[in-house]
């Protein structure tokens, strides 16, 4: 076997890895991971079925790949168009405001990888391992920074507490209407999307403003 006879064949295995990811994520849009079917999947990326199983033992071992693409669409989302700068001047109310419709806009683009992730973290959590634990404590811990800047507004008393309720409140209120929308509590609301959103924004303000 010649020097060069590995490194090319792991060079085949990434991008026939990459086209399998780029599958599910195409399949992920147009329909619930359950209906996916490994035939799909390899004709959605020009693949065999017999190159699929290869690089991937069962369409279970495509579940870490979902919460993969959710995370570096999250991270791109973040570094680009759901940047939000803080002005501590114009007042925690704006700055919930702001983080809200940041929320929502990411939402409405990669719903369908939100929706994925979602159910699949309670149904697999074994496939996921600490991934989802590690995006709430980051939540967790913007909370924290946001309540420590605006100390002055903020009338909990206890800032932990506080940090918690937020980042549960900013990860479901949504939810219901943007993944859900014609199920559940979320098909009894007819307000706009962006007075829902502001909505969100007063209620997360309500909290952190009245003191316990």
């Amino acid at each position: 076997m010649s020097q060069g006879t590995k490194p090319a064949r792991q060079e085949r295995s990434r991008q026939t890895r990459d086209r399998l990811v780029a599958a599910l994520d195409a399949c992920l849009r147009e329909k619930p991971f359950a209906d996916i079917t490994i035939a799909e999947l390899a004709e959605t990326a020009g693949l065999s079925v017999g190159a699929v199983y290869r690089r991937f033992e069962n369409k279970d071992a495509f579940i870490p790949v979902i919460f993969e693409l959710y995370r570096a669409r999250l991270d791109a989302f973040m570094a680009g168009d759901g940047r939000v700068e803080v002005d501590p001047a114009a007042g925690l109310r704006q700055a919930l405001h702001a983080a809200c419709a940041v929320g929502w806009q990411f939402l409405v683009r990669h719903g369908y990888l939100v929706r994925a992730a979602h159910l699949h973290a309670r149904l697999r959590p074994d496939l996921i391992g600490d991934d989802w634990e590690e995006l709430l404590d980051q939540a967790r811990q913007s909370a924290h920074q946001l309540i420590a800047l605006f100390g002055d507004e903020v009338k909990r008393r206890d800032p932990d507490e506080a940090a918690q309720m937020f980042t549960y409140l900013m990860n479901t209120l949504p939810i219901e209407r943007a993944l859900y929308p014609e199920e559940g509590a979320a098909v009894v609301l007819t307000l706009s999307d962006e007075r829902f959103v502001a909505a969100i924004a007063d209620t997360l303000y309500g909290y952190l403003v009245t003191a316990d």
